[in-house]
């Protein structure tokens, strides 16, 4: 088990998907505090905009940027989450590569385990470089947010990303090709967000991870979401689980 989540984290050094995923959240997740605070200027400095608009806009806050933050990084980690894993288990089927691992000594089940803590680690490793960049502009600009708040925010966003990476990732267990892959969990993605549309429905969902860590980063106090966390988790469980049982089943 070792040795192969050591092959996949080597992997992915050296296709530079750690640096793609960390490069792509830090960038998007630094635009939300830097955007609120000079968005006003930028608008009154434009020409042909009408007067008053920047006026319209409310004043700039750590509130504001925070949630500009978790917009960004719910909206491109979940993108991520759909191109990253998409070729790890299919792009390896339709090679051969996965073959040629699997006629070694290894349990389908380690080798699926495996993948999904080396891109875990991956997201990990993303969000966290997001949000120390996000932090520390954020408290440069506004004022310093509470550290262990802030932190119990990045690891929800992480759970609600890692829940859509499991189901592309996994996903790829019954396709060989890594757009039908990325279909999966695109899908997936979708009938989360009409799911949550359902009236008391989205307090048990992924997406409630979110809007619980934003209000605790914010200072508000809420209802927290332990539901959610409990079927984010359970969906993993449920992706992982059948992929497993759909690889066993295969000729690789």
């Amino acid at each position: 088990m070792i040795t192969l989540l050591r092959k996949e984290l080597l992997e992915a050094w050296r296709s530079y998907r750690f640096l793609a995923v960390a490069a792509v959240l830090t960038f998007f997740g630094l635009l939300g505090p830097l955007s609120v605070k000079y968005m006003p200027d930028l608008l009154g400095a434009l020409p042909n905009v009408p007067d008053g608009l920047a006026d319209l806009m409310p004043p700039p806050n750590a509130s504001l940027a925070l949630a500009e933050y978790v917009e960004n990084i719910t909206l491109f980690g979940a993108i991520l989450a759909l191109l990253v894993p998409m070729g790890a288990l299919a792009g390896e089927k339709a090679s051969g590569t996965a073959a040629l691992v699997l006629s070694k000594p290894v349990g389908r089940g380690a080798f699926l385990f495996a993948k999904f803590l080396a891109h875990s680690t991956t997201f990990a490793v993303g969000v966290l470089v997001a949000g120390l960049g996000a932090y520390y502009y954020t408290g440069l600009l506004f004022g310093w947010l509470n550290p262990a708040r802030f932190i119990a925010l990045n690891v929800l966003l992480l759970f609600d990303l890692i829940a859509y990476m499991s189901f592309t990732l996994f996903g790829g267990a019954f396709f060989r090709s890594q757009l039908a892959a990325a279909g999966m969990g695109f899908a997936f993605l979708v009938s989360l967000g009409v799911l949550g549309a359902v009236p008391g429905l989205g307090d048990y969902l992924p997406a409630a991870l979110v809007r619980w860590g934003l209000g605790l980063a914010q200072g508000v106090v809420g209802q927290p979401a332990w539901p959610a966390l409990a079927t984010t988790l359970g969906l993993v469980l449920a992706a992982f689980g059948l992929g497993w049982w759909v690889l066993r089943r295969q000729e690789i």
